[in-house]
Formats: structure tokens, sequence, C-alpha cells
């Protein structure tokens, strides 16, 4: 049975279905219960996955989604854009993250974490910028202090940053379904 709007009238039950699939690792049942063209439920099923730690499954369904959806937030779909933007972050994709991150923050001028997560972004982007500074023009010694110097100052306020809380943080149990970093070989 359907609503008016044209979604089932049980649209409840079945995001806390998805919910719960995701959370006992049932992950088959959650996309079954998701289906292919509704974007409120891949929006829902996106929402679990990276509550859970399954950061590299949230994505590849978040690509599934028109990339509109995801740099232009509007509800209901401003929770997708934060994981999106927080995706890039952690890809070190800060000129991809920060504009979400402002966007949000200007659909929901409350929203301070996503203020922090732009900030966090143009701070990271000031220190690549300047450690690459410094391997790309090898500065003389007075300079590369006052660079140092900076990029110390940067990350002090990135840490300050970082206490607000702004990204999702997971506990161990999530955090074991998280991808595998590569592992590199020491010579």
């Amino acid at each position: 049975m359907r609503s008016p709007t044209g979604q089932p009238q049980n649209m409840g039950k079945i995001v806390e279905m998805i919910q719960n699939a995701v959370t006992t690792g049932r992950l088959d049942v959650a996309e079954q219960l998701t289906g292919q063209r509704d974007d409120y439920l891949l929006s829902e099923l996106v929402q679990s996955l990276y509550k859970e730690g399954y950061i590299a499954l949230a994505k590849e369904r978040l690509m599934q989604l028109d990339p509109r959806l995801l740099r232009e937030p509007s509800p209901p779909f401003l929770d997708l854009c934060r994981i999106w933007a927080e995706i890039c972050y952690d890809e070190g994709r800060y000129d991809e993250a920060a504009p979400i991150f402002e966007a949000i923050a200007d659909r929901q001028p409350d929203y301070a974490a996503a203020r922090f997560g732009a900030a966090s972004c143009y701070l990271q982007q000031a220190i690549v910028n300047l450690e690459r500074r410094i391997q790309l023009y090898h500065p003389p010694k007075s300079e590369q202090e006052k660079i140092c110097k900076y990029l110390e100052d940067f990350h002090h306020a990135l840490s300050l940053i970082q206490t607000s809380g702004w990204h999702t943080q997971w506990n161990p149990a999530q955090a074991c379904h998280f991808p595998e970093k590569p592992t590199t070989l020491m010579h």
C-alpha cells in the first residue's frame, strides 16, 4: 500500500528494519529492503552503513546517487552530504569537502559541526600547501623556520577543532568494519 506521495505507508518500519539489519551485520537483508529506485531508502542505508563503520560500502552506495545530491545539500539529504564531505576529508580531498560543509552550514546555520568541518578542510589545505612549498622551493633556513612555526600553529588549531567532535566517531566494534589500509613495506 502506498501513500498519496508514492512512498510505502510503512516507510518508518522499513527504515527501522534497514538500520537493524546493518547493525546486526545482515547487509544482504538491508540491501534487499532498500531496493533499487528509492533515493530515500538508499539514503537511510548509507547513513546506517556509515554509522556502523562500513565506510567503503557507504561510499559505494553514495556513488549511485546523482552527484548534485551530494554537492548541493538540501533536505532530506543533508546527512548524506555530510557523510560525503567527511569521506572526501578523510581521503584528503579538502577542496571538495570544504564547499559541501559550507553549503550545509548555510542551510543549517545552527549546525556548528559543518563549520568546524570546513575550517578543518581549510587548515589541512594550508598545511599541505606550506609543506609543498618547503619541498618544491627549498627556502633558506630562516624562511623554513617561519613556515614550520606556521605549520605548528595550524596543527595546534586543527587539534583544537578536532576536540569539537565535528567528525563522526566510531567505537572499536564499528571501526573493525573500516576498509583495510594498504600496507607499506619498510626497506
